[in-house]
């Protein structure tokens, strides 16, 4: 197997014609012209020119991804979906170095990233996780181009303006061609492609697939077929057609949400979720994957019902939920909220935002689908409204709010996949470390589309919610103190005088009850007698 293995995927569109002014195949390149579609660039090398050798030793799993702000079409068979962000998994083993991991993250991936070391991670059922907002890629691209000098710079180039980018290393991985290897993705969901793929050097295989989708059951398998090349080997394409089990999908009714939160935003802001369409599951069983609250262990259970419905959040520093208050929420079976499956993170209701170590917190809860509707494809509404608190801000300057960005969740349906699937044997499959492992293995996962033009008919490119914190202006300090000493002096000055007339008024002292009068005080007193 080679050391290098580079694939560019094409999923052409309908009105892609192959003509020999679109496609020019020769030994050792192949020129594209103005080819329309969905793309996906992968690299899987070995780690034998990896720096960080004592790092890649010490870890079972690491999967770091880059999402995009933007509101970008997943289109088959890449289907999973991701908040915005980058996004840090890792499953370590024993001795695993955190601080030279997080310099390697702050050198390689992004600088702007905090991690200072095992506590800027939260734990959760898989291993450790950590988020953050910051989703420039150059510095991750520039660590594979220096590491790997075969890897075509051009290629790499391109990839800075991909809508995802990913880099894995899982070392029980089921696809024996990545199991130890370092694998890094790159995916657009639509371009005009012009560009000239030259072959690879020794020890460097380059392969070439433009796809378009021939059949699709939405219980079942997809079938694609085309044409493929492996540049320095094939002089014409090969034709392909082939079927497999996808793990991730999107739903197929015309079902679409979009997030806000309530206004006034205050302190104690409301998170509603609205999902517009018909809102029906796919089909099969679902097996989730609880957490035991006393020892902390997984235990599968399966559902009575077929597909369940689910939200997964991405809560940063500055906001988080109260897990009592979710829960009373479930057991009360209100706001669509049917059950907590777990929150992880920072969940601790009095610490100021910059006392927070860790990034912030992920939550997965059960949904409550509306009632099938008597036709299919009739309009539904579902609204999922979570409340959430924000954490005390610094004060700033000449301002009384400071600004964040919240992701928005993902809503998924999860339905067992059959027993006769194997959705490893996918070319295309893609098992991240995130909210698929809270799940059984074999789960097949049925995304709604998030629609954010709806949301903000202004800007139509972000899948961001904005909140506003209020805050304490520091300019008003110099007159907050003075007028806060002078309000308790007043006060107290009006206790210590409404006190004094009082005891004006009753005379002085008071007895307290039962006490015995005074005999001097009482001569001289009743009825006269002759």
């Amino acid at each position: 197997m080679a050391s290098i293995r580079q694939r560019h995927t094409f999923i052409v569109h309908s009105q892609f014609r192959d003509t020999a002014d679109t496609l020019n195949l020769s030994k050792d390149k192949l020129t594209l012209n103005d080819v329309p579609g969905t793309r996906q660039d992968r690299l899987i090398v070995t780690t034998d020119h990896l720096r960080e050798k004592d790092l890649v030793q010490a870890v079972e799993n690491i999967r770091i991804e880059i999402v995009s702000r933007e509101n970008f079409a997943h289109i088959a068979p890449f289907n999973r979906q991701l908040a915005w962000g980058t996004h840090i998994n890792v499953v370590p083993t024993e001795g695993f170095d955190w601080n030279g991991f997080c310099h390697w993250i702050n050198s390689s991936v992004n600088s702007k990233i905090v991690c200072i070391g095992q506590e800027s991670f939260i734990e959760v059922p898989y291993g450790y996780y950590l988020h953050s907002q910051h989703t420039d890629s150059s510095p991750l691209l520039s660590y594979i181009e220096n590491t790997y000098a075969a890897v075509n710079r051009d290629m790499l180039e391109e990839v800075n303006t991909a809508n995802y980018i990913s880099m894995s290393l899982n070392k029980n991985s089921t696809d024996r061609r990545t199991t130890g290897r370092l694998v890094a993705e790159a995916y657009w969901y639509y371009g005009r492609w012009t560009k000239t793929i030259n072959a690879g050097g020794p020890d460097h295989r380059v392969e070439v697939g433009l796809l378009g989708k021939v059949a699709d059951d939405p219980q079942g398998d997809l079938t694609y077929g085309g044409i493929l090349a492996v540049i320095g080997d094939n002089e014409q394409f090969v034709p392909t057609l082939f079927d497999f089990s996808p793990r991730h999908r999107s739903v197929y009714q015309p079902a679409v949400y979009y997030p806000d939160f309530r206004q006034p935003y205050g302190l104690h802001p409301k998170h509603l979720t609205t999902v517009l369409g018909d809102i029906s599951p796919p089909r099969t069983k679902i097996t989730v994957l609880d957490v035991n609250e006393e020892n902390g262990e997984m235990d599968a259970s399966e559902a009575p019902t077929s597909c369940l419905l689910y939200g997964y959040y991405v809560l940063p520093n500055f906001i988080f939920v109260d897990q009592y208050q979710i829960s009373d929420l479930a057991d009360a079976q209100a706001s669509s909220v049917k059950r907590v499956v777990g929150i992880w993170g920072e969940t601790d209701l009095e610490i100021p935002v910059w006392m927070v170590d860790k990034w912030g917190s992920t939550m997965l809860l059960e949904l409550i689908p509306p009632e099938q509707p008597l036709l299919p494809g009739q309009m539904q509404q579902m609204d999922i409204e979570i409340p959430m608190h924000s954490r005390y801000e610094v004060p700033g300057w000449n301002t009384t709010i400071v600004k964040h960005e919240m992701p928005w969740p993902v809503l998924f349906w999860a339905c067992n996949g059959s027993a006769e699937a194997d959705m490893t044997t996918s070319p295309f499959d893609s098992n991240g470390l995130g909210h698929e492992y809270l799940f059984a293995p074999g789960t097949m996962f049925y995304y709604l589309h998030p629609n954010q033009t709806i949301s903000n008919p202004v800007n139509t490119t972000c899948l961001v919610t904005n909140l506003n914190i209020p805050v304490v202006p520091l300019e008003t300090y110099k007159y907050v103190q003075p007028w806060t000493v002078t309000v308790i002096l007043l006060g107290c000055i009006w206790i210590f005088y409404k006190t004094f007339l009082g005891f004006r008024r009753d005379g002085g002292i008071r007895k307290s009850p039962g006490a015995k009068p005074d005999k001097n005080k009482l001569k001289g007193k009743g009825p006269k007698t002759e």
